[in-house]
C-alpha cells in the first residue's frame, strides 16, 4: 500500500542540475510509488521530490524496489536524499509550499485563448479568441487564415457566426447595441422563427434556450413538407433524365440508322460527333462488333473526316486530316459487308423468314461475272 506524504509541498516540481542548482520543469507528472517516496517523472527519468536527485529511469522503474534494496533499503535511500539536501538544500517544491504553476511558467497567451467549443450543427471544434475588449469577446476558427474567414461570438458554449474578420469592427458595433446581449438576440430570433409556422425554429438556438423539444415539435410539419418538395423535385429530375435519355438514344439510332442506309446507297458518311464527343464511324465500328485496334481507333476519331465509295476503285475509301491509316481500307471492308449482310437479314424478316433475297449486282462488277 503507498504510504501517505505528509510535509507540504508545492504542485511544482524541481530538478537539481550541478551547472545550475534547483530547475523548475513543466511537463513532469507524479509518480505513484509503495514507499511513501515523493517521486515524479520527467524527460524519461524518476526524481525524487525534496533533493531533485535522479533515482531511476522510468524504462527500468518495475526495478525500483530491487534498486532501494541494493542501496541498503529505504533508510539507505534516505541517507542518500539527506546527503543532497545538506550539500544543495531543500527543494523550492517544499520551501515554497504554496507556489504555483502559474507563477513559474506564464500561461502560453495562444492556448489562453484558445477554447473548444460547437459550432451551429453541435460539431466541437478550436477557436481563437483575437479581440476581447469590455466586454466583447470575437473568435475565429483555429487554422483559418484567409481574409473573409467568419467571426465568432461565445454563446451558452456555441459559436455564431456574426461577420467578417475584414470587417469585424461592425460586428463589434452589432454586439455592442443589443440591449439584452448576444443570448437575448438569440432569444428574439427563436421567438420571432416560431411565430410563423412556416419558418424553421433554429435548433442550436433552441438548445442555447433549453427549448429543443418545443422546437422539434414546431419543425416537423416544416420537415415533412420540405420532404415533399424534395421527392417531387427528384421526380421531376428523374423524368427530365429519362426524357433526355430517350432523346439521346433515339438520337442515335437515327444517327446509325441513316449512315446504314447511306453505306447501303453507297453515299459518303460524315464522321461526324454523337452525344457531344462519340465518333459515328467508330460507333459504326463497334455496333456491327467490328474489332478495331486502339491506335486506329484514336485515328479515326481524331483524324477520319468522311468515308465514300470510290467508283473507279470499286471499293470504300475516306478523307482525313494529317496522315493516313494504312489499314482502314481493310476495316472499311468488312463495316460495309456487315452492314450489307444486316439489311439481307432484315429483308428475311421481312418476307417472313425465307432465304435472304439475292444481293444487287453493283455498277462495278465485271461484266463476264454476269455469263453463266
Amino acid at each position: 500500500m503507498e504510504a501517505e506524504i505528509t510535509a507540504k509541498h508545492s504542485n511544482v516540481y524541481y530538478i537539481y542540475r550541478s551547472d545550475s542548482g534547483f530547475v523548475a520543469v513543466k511537463k513532469a507528472m507524479r509518480c505513484s510509488n509503495s514507499f511513501g517516496l515523493d517521486l515524479f517523472k520527467y524527460n524519461g527519468m524518476v526524481y525524487e521530490g525534496r533533493s531533485g536527485i535522479s533515482l531511476i529511469s522510468e524504462a527500468n522503474l518495475s526495478e525500483l524496489a530491487m534498486r532501494i534494496d541494493m542501496n541498503g533499503g529505504l533508510p539507505g535511500i534516505n541517507d542518500l536524499i539527506e546527503a543532497s539536501l545538506s550539500m544543495h538544500g531543500e527543494s523550492p517544491r517544499y520551501t515554497r509550499p504554496d507556489e504555483r504553476k502559474a507563477d513559474i511558467f506564464p500561461p502560453d497567451t495562444a492556448k489562453a485563448n484558445t477554447v473548444l467549443a460547437k459550432d451551429a450543427y453541435g460539431e466541437k471544434h478550436y477557436y481563437y479568441r483575437f479581440y476581447n475588449e469590455d466586454g466583447v469577446a470575437l473568435y475565429t476558427l483555429v487554422n483559418k487564415k484567409e481574409s473573409y474567414r467568419t467571426v465568432f461570438v461565445e454563446c451558452e458554449g456555441y459559436m455564431l457566426g456574426i461577420g467578417q474578420h475584414h470587417r469585424f469592427e461592425e460586428a463589434v458595433k452589432r454586439l455592442r447595441a443589443l440591449p439584452n446581449g448576444i443570448k437575448g438576440e438569440v432569444e428574439r430570433l427563436f421567438n420571432e422563427s416560431m411565430e410563423h409556422t412556416d419558418r424553421w425554429a433554429d435548433l442550436c438556438y433552441a438548445d442555447i434556450l433549453g427549448r429543443v423539444e418545443e422546437a422539434e415539435a414546431h419543425n416537423a410539419p416544416i420537415r415533412e413538407a420540405r420532404k415533399r418538395e424534395r421527392e417531387q423535385h427528384d421526380a421531376e429530375r428523374e423524368a427530365k433524365r429519362a426524357e433526355e435519355e430517350a432523346a439521346a438514344k433515339e438520337e442515335y439510332e437515327t444517327a446509325i440508322r441513316d449512315a446504314e442506309t447511306k453505306i447501303l446507297n453507297r453515299q459518303t458518311v460524315y464522321n461526324s460527333k454523337l452525344g457531344g464527343d462519340k465518333s459515328l464511324i467508330l460507333q459504326l465500328f463497334r455496333e456491327h462488333s467490328i474489332a478495331v485496334p486502339l491506335k486506329t481507333q484514336g485515328w479515326i476519331k481524331k483524324s477520319l473526316h468522311d468515308i465514300y465509295f470510290h467508283e473507279g476503285d470499286c471499293e470504300w475509301s475516306y478523307h482525313y486530316y494529317g496522315k493516313p491509316s494504312t489499314v482502314i481500307h481493310e476495316y472499311l471492308a468488312r463495316l460495309a459487308a456487315a452492314v450489307e449482310t444486316k439489311q439481307q437479314f432484315e429483308d428475311m424478316e421481312l418476307n417472313g423468314g425465307g432465304a435472304p433475297l439475292p444481293a444487287v449486282q453493283g455498277e462495278c462488277e465485271d461484266e463476264n461475272d454476269m455469263e453463266i
